[in-house]
């Protein structure tokens, strides 16, 4: 451990290298200049939009309450998470469909929207938006939520690799909840990982906090921290110290780790967390977690009729 610690900066950096090698030889890369959502619902055909998250009022775009089947149900929400390393791992298909079976919002890194990643999506049957970092021969590269109903709102956020000079991503999303007026925000973050400070991943933190800051509702914020150093985990505690958020915790220890640290987490306010599993797999170098979540009866706010 006292090698690995002496030479980890080393490691970082020629990880950088070796991973934005790979990225370049694999195609032609280009980066949109600004913030793009890529959205589709099952019933239109795919959209572009540039939604960047207002972070100085963290304000969304709608305040209409949808009904019915537009709504998630706050007695059961049933999540996935998962860096799915651009699907390019044998089996990823398969494990996706039975780990995403039933699941009400699916929150994807490393979402590369190649025609197997579409299909796949079109088969589960879920409206997704995904927030581009870049392109790969024209495929859309980023952070995807997949949700059994539409989101009622969406922005993203994005932040530069000092060295790959490629964007990591943020996408939020809002929902509507039965049997509530307040709406579920859901946060899917995949943090900048290779850099020998931590001033430009703890900006992205903080762009991340001010997006949820002011939101009065349950939040489930989730994704790939690359939380891999010490300093990188400080920062994290205390975002989740902050936003008063809470750890989803794990019977088995599944997830993965770099330097003793996990990289993935599920955090929450607003909400109960009734049931949690991390799965190894080997259809990605991240191992997918599932959890469970419902809103508290005596959290449920309804606006009062006069």
């Amino acid at each position: 451990m006292r090698i690995i610690f002496r030479y980890k900066k080393k490691f970082v950096v020629a990880s950088a290298v070796v991973t934005g090698t790979t990225v370049l030889v694999s195609g032609c890369v280009t980066v949109p200049e600004q913030t793009q959502i890529v959205k589709k619902e099952l019933d239109k055909d795919r959209s572009i939009s540039i939604n960047n998250c207002d972070i100085e009022q963290a304000q969304f775009y709608s305040d209409k309450k949808r009904e019915g089947e537009n709504e998630l149900d706050a007695n059961n929400i049933t999540i996935l998470n998962w860096n799915i390393y651009k699907g390019e791992k044998r089996n990823w298909a398969k494990d996706f469909r039975q780990l995403s079976n039933g699941k009400d919002l699916v929150i994807i890194q490393e979402a590369r929207l190649t025609s197997e990643v579409k299909e796949t999506l079109k088969k589960q049957s879920i409206h997704w938006t995904l927030n581009t970092g870049f392109y790969v021969n024209d495929e859309a590269t980023g952070v995807l939520t997949g949700s059994r109903v539409k989101p009622v709102s969406s922005c993203g956020m994005r932040t530069t690799e000092p060295f790959l000079r490629l964007p990591k991503t943020v996408l939020v999303n809002e929902y509507d909840l039965s049997g509530t007026d307040e709406r579920l925000l859901v946060a899917n973050i995949h943090s900048i990982n290779f850099t020998l400070g931590t001033k430009v991943y703890g900006k992205q933190i903080d762009e991340l906090k001010a997006a949820i800051n002011n939101h009065q509702g349950p939040v489930i914020v989730a994704g790939d921290f690359n939380s891999w150093s010490d300093g990188r985990k400080e920062i994290v505690d205390n975002m989740v110290t902050d936003l008063s958020l809470k750890a989803v915790t794990y019977k088995s220890k599944n997830r993965i780790t770099i330097f003793g640290n996990e990289i993935d987490h599920v955090f929450y306010r607003g909400l109960e967390s009734v049931a949690s599993e991390a799965k190894r797999v080997t259809s990605s170098d991240h191992n997918p977690i599932r959890v469970t979540f419902r809103v508290p009866p005596d959290e449920r706010k309804v606006a009062q009729v006069n």
